[in-house]
């Protein structure tokens, strides 16, 4: 939202103070612009309202953007359980890096906190559609955790990993929260910027640090967002520090300096491609899931996640915009929603009638609006082309095919 159109907002709350609607607007987009100090002055009336997690929300982002870690994650919290379509992946990101608060160096009656802390509340209840993906999920992650004896009846182990790989903004990290909170398991988000350090020998001590705490609390779940940058091609890597990084990194998903049984690691990645093959050894990542645009049941839920609190009109279907964004992202229909939303209160900021989005705003935003993953669509189909020689991208040719990506 560019500041002019802030500018408007503003001087319409001005005008009229106790619009509540008004003002989660201007605090909403005071936020998109990183303007937290702002956003949480304007939020303060709201926290009396239905929107009081929005005013929480506010005040989480104020907190990081200041340092003050535990208070933002406490309001965060708060924000989310008040109103779950607050969810905000980029915030949850700072504030859960569990290399930020190793596990292990807790005292005892802070330790059982932190671990609740991690204990993801989203279930696949909360993803719509993507029905066949899940199941390969259950297969693969859950199955294993939740009937281990059947497992060891047939001399099977219980751990490895998982690759989801995929355009940006498809939800791999949602899933991987969505697949920690199914078995209940303590979930722990690897942040590279916390592990990775100009110190020789730190980082890999910080990576080891992080896979003794998951075991220490199994059953549990490692997620490593932009796998690649960790993992990447060891024959591409100039510095000898990323190399051990990776052989670090190996060794650990190995087990070989402990047990990995009920230590379950995905990993995600858009460039799937860049990987260095021996982290797809059995035992390793030797599990390789495609992470789809969502499907048309999971865009008409996202739809229906991003409208909620909005003026919709009632003639408005999600069922037909949905069906009309074929390929769209997550990302995408947020994008979709907002340009829609921009249009009526562009003519409500001029008219000062505060009227409903309608079918006419959603299809004047549809024609503005691209699916951002054709790009990489495109780009994915020269490698199964030319590098689908070990079936890595079956799943994925599957679904170019069906397409009909050219």
């Amino acid at each position: 939202m560019s500041d002019d159109l802030i500018s408007l907002l503003l001087s319409t709350l001005e005008e009229k103070p106790d619009n509540d609607r008004v003002r989660v607007q201007v605090v909403t987009q005071l936020l998109k612009a990183r303007r937290y100090a702002e956003a949480v002055e304007h939020a303060t009336p709201l926290r009396v309202t239905e929107h009081k997690g929005l005013a929480k929300l506010a005040g989480a982002h104020l907190a990081n953007s200041q340092g003050e870690l535990e208070t933002a994650r406490v309001l965060y919290k708060e924000a989310i359980t008040s109103d779950r379509k607050l969810i905000d992946e980029q915030l949850e990101t700072e504030l859960e890096g569990v290399a930020k608060v190793p596990v292990s160096g807790l005292e005892d009656d802070k330790r059982e906190e932190h671990e609740n802390e991690n204990r993801l509340r989203v279930t696949f209840a909360e993803i719509g559609g993507m029905e066949a993906l899940k199941e390969k999920i259950r297969l693969n992650i859950l199955y294993p955790l939740q009937k281990p004896e059947i497992y060891a009846a047939y001399g099977k182990k219980i751990g490895g990993g998982l690759l989801l790989y995929g355009p940006p903004g498809c939800g791999k990290t949602h899933l991987a929260r969505a697949t920690a909170g199914e078995i209940g398991a303590n979930f722990y988000l690897l942040s590279l910027n916390e592990v990775l350090s100009m110190w020789i020998g730190e980082s890999e001590k910080q990576l080891s640090n992080l896979f003794k705490t998951a075991r220490d609390h199994a059953p549990s779940v490692i997620f490593i967002d932009e796998v690649d940058a960790l993992g990447g091609k060891r024959s591409d890597m100039h510095s000898h520090h990323s190399r051990s990084m990776v052989s670090q990194f190996l060794i650990e998903m190995d087990g070989m300096v402990a047990d990995n049984q009920k230590v379950m690691v995905l990993g995600a990645t858009n460039m799937p491609w860049n990987v260095d093959s021996a982290l797809r050894r059995p035992g390793r990542f030797d599990k390789v899931l495609f992470v789809p645009p969502p499907d048309k049941p999971a865009r008409e839920q996202i739809l229906s996640i991003h409208t909620k609190g909005r003026k919709i009109d009632s003639s408005v279907r999600l069922a037909d915009i949905a069906a009309k964004t074929d390929h769209f992202s997550g990302a995408d229909l947020a994008h979709l929603v907002e340009l829609a939303t921009e249009r009526a209160l562009s003519e409500a900021l001029k008219s000062g009638n505060l009227r409903d989005i309608t079918n006419h705003d959603f299809q004047a935003a549809l024609k503005e609006s691209k699916p951002s993953t054709m790009e990489w669509l495109r780009r994915a189909k020269n490698y199964v082309n030319f590098a689908n020689q070990d079936g890595m991208y079956d799943d994925l040719d599957q679904y170019l095919e069906k397409a009909r990506i050219r």
